[in-house]
């Protein structure tokens, strides 16, 4: 008995002994750090195309061009079918036609629909639009005679108003273009092959309208161009064809002049309002594109409404070009004073400027013309005298220069200092001669106020008109003079005469030459040398001609002195503060 006790006693130690051996390995298994598995990148790992695939795309590629290719292609058979229709004759065609528009219109509230989803889709759902609808149109207008032209005019630009007003919400671009150039095209097209000027004329302004319409309510276009280009051309190719001095050509039709003036003039009416609009109204800056359109479309205006009339408009035009004129005018002086509106303000400056000499032209009489550029020439060197604004005295000097080419002056002013002597001036001569001196007065005045910063030279050159107009005025009024009081006592020769011109021509450098070094106004040394210039020539072409010895030596002594002392006066001048 007591040996089983002790064998048994034995084998639960050896137990214990293996059970206290495997606790100290489950132990050290589970102090050991756990190995992690890296994770794996599925984003890196790209499908590898199937075994079947020998060089071919798969049925699904991105963005699904294949069959959206494949849906523009059944698209496309069914506009055939309708055709197929309409040449069978078992139907009448003006209902397919009808029907085809609409299948046409569809595709386009498609290509709007899918376009947040597939741009892909959406552009070619809108070119297949409009590959069924400008073939369709062509047809039925001219192969088949179906539609009238009229109509045809108001389904393009019914299509262009579809395709805004789908795409408006979006703020879309390319549906509008494949819109707008596919109807600018078809109605240029149909205007070739049909003659039918005034209905698709009426039409290409409709798009134009549209489009800018859309723009003064910032819905940013970047297709402006098109329509605009293409109202052009049919405005013009309108009146040059059926204002022909010829008779209009055969095949088109005649109109009336006063629908030429109508549609002329809602060409000036569709920009002009749109940049009155967006610029004067809102106060948008004023882009490259309206700057031109504005003017193409003020010329083109005016020159279809003249040749419709046969000039009789012109008074009316002119009044519209003054007042034009005033608005500019307007906006350059107090709507766009800030610097940001910089551009503006020199585009609304350079349009009054040339809309007021237009207006000139087209409303006043010769006699009238003068007085009124000489009016406005003071006009605008008092304002500048007030403001300082540089191109109010661009615009003295402007309006001068018209008044001169206008008026007698120049020629009056040749004749006394190198032709024959010519009597009193008239009116219009002492008009404008008294004009440029009170330009001059004004204008130097505040140019002598100006700070030096502000570039006084560039500020001098708007004054070198007036004081040269006032300047050989007076010199050519000191020969008349001299002539008339010559001629009540001796016979006054060709040679004394070129000795009076010279002596004259002289005593205007010098004197030009000191009030300037005298003054600080460097607009008087430029215009001195001007007559030395002057002088030159009149040596060569008149002293040399009809001189003598005794006149040549007296011409020559004052031409030399004159060379002498007028550099010394002008290097004496004090610098300018």
């Amino acid at each position: 008995m007591a040996q089983v006790v002790e064998i048994v006693a034995s084998d639960l130690e050896r137990l214990n002994e293996r059970v206290r051996e495997l606790e100290r390995r489950v132990s050290a298994l589970e102090a050991q750090p756990e190995k992690s598995t890296p994770p794996v990148d599925y984003s890196l790992q790209r499908p590898r195309a199937p075994a079947t695939w020998r060089g071919f795309p798969p049925a699904e590629i991105p963005g699904g061009a294949i069959p959206v290719l494949g849906k523009a292609v059944l698209g496309i058979a069914g506009a055939y079918l309708l055709r197929a229709l309409a040449e069978s004759g078992s139907i009448p065609k003006f209902p397919i036609l009808i029907l085809a528009i609409i299948y046409a219109g569809l595709w386009m509230v498609w290509a709007v629909r899918t376009h947040a989803a597939n741009r892909f889709a959406s552009i070619t759902y809108g070119v297949t639009s409009a590959l069924i609808l400008s073939p369709l149109l062509w047809e039925s207008t001219v192969r088949f005679q179906v539609l009238a032209p009229a109509f045809t005019a108001f389904v393009l630009v019914a299509f262009v108003v579809l395709a805004l007003a789908l795409s408006w919400q979006r703020n879309l671009q390319l549906i509008p273009w494949i819109a707008t150039l596919s109807s600018v095209a078809t109605a240029v097209a149909l205007i070739i092959a049909t003659h039918e000027l005034v209905p698709l004329t009426a039409a290409l302004l409709a798009v134009a309208l549209v489009t800018e319409v859309a723009a003064c309510l910032d819905h940013r276009l970047t297709l402006r161009a098109i329509p605009a280009i293409a109202a052009d051309f049919a405005v013009w190719l309108l009146v040059y064809v059926l204002t022909s001095p010829d008779g209009v050509p055969e095949g088109y039709h005649a109109s009336s002049p006063a629908t030429l003036t109508l549609l002329c003039l809602s060409l000036l009416a569709i920009y002009g309002g749109s940049v009155a609009i967006r610029t004067f109204a809102r106060r948008r800056q004023i882009t490259p594109f309206e700057i031109g359109q504005g003017v193409a479309a003020f010329a083109l205006a005016a020159f279809g409404v003249m040749r419709a009339t046969q000039s009789a408009a012109a008074p009316v035009l002119g009044a519209l070009a003054l007042l034009l004129a005033a608005v500019c005018y307007w906006g350059a002086l107090s709507r766009f004073t800030g610097e940001a509106f910089a551009r503006n303000r020199r585009v609304s400056a350079t349009y009054a400027a040339a809309l007021l000499l237009a207006g000139s032209y087209l409303l006043l009489s010769p006699n009238l013309r003068v007085p009124f550029l000489s009016l406005a020439a003071v006009a605008t060197a008092f304002l500048y005298a007030r403001t300082g604004k540089l191109s109010l005295g661009m615009h003295a000097s402007f309006y001068l220069a018209a008044a001169a080419l206008a008026s007698s002056l120049l020629s009056w002013i040749a004749s006394a200092l190198a032709g024959t002597v010519p009597a009193v001036p008239d009116a219009g001569v002492w008009i404008l001669a008294t004009s440029a001196a009170l330009c001059y007065i004004f204008g130097s005045k505040k140019t002598q106020a100006t700070p030096a910063s502000q570039d006084h030279p560039r500020r001098r050159l708007l004054w070198v008109l007036p004081a040269a107009l006032v300047g050989f005025a007076t010199a050519a009024l000191a020969v008349v003079g001299i002539v008339w009081i010559a001629a009540t006592r001796f016979e006054l020769s060709p040679s004394r005469l070129s000795v009076v011109r010279t002596i004259v021509n002289c005593a205007l450098a010098l004197s030009l030459g000191f009030m300037g070094s005298r003054w600080k106004h460097l607009e008087l040394g430029w215009v001195a040398y001007a007559a030395v210039a002057f002088g030159t020539l009149k040596l060569l072409f008149e002293d040399l001609r009809f001189g003598n010895a005794a006149s040549l030596v007296v011409s020559l002594l004052f031409y030399g002195l004159v060379l002498i002392l007028l550099p010394r006066l002008m290097r004496r001048a004090p610098p300018e503060a």
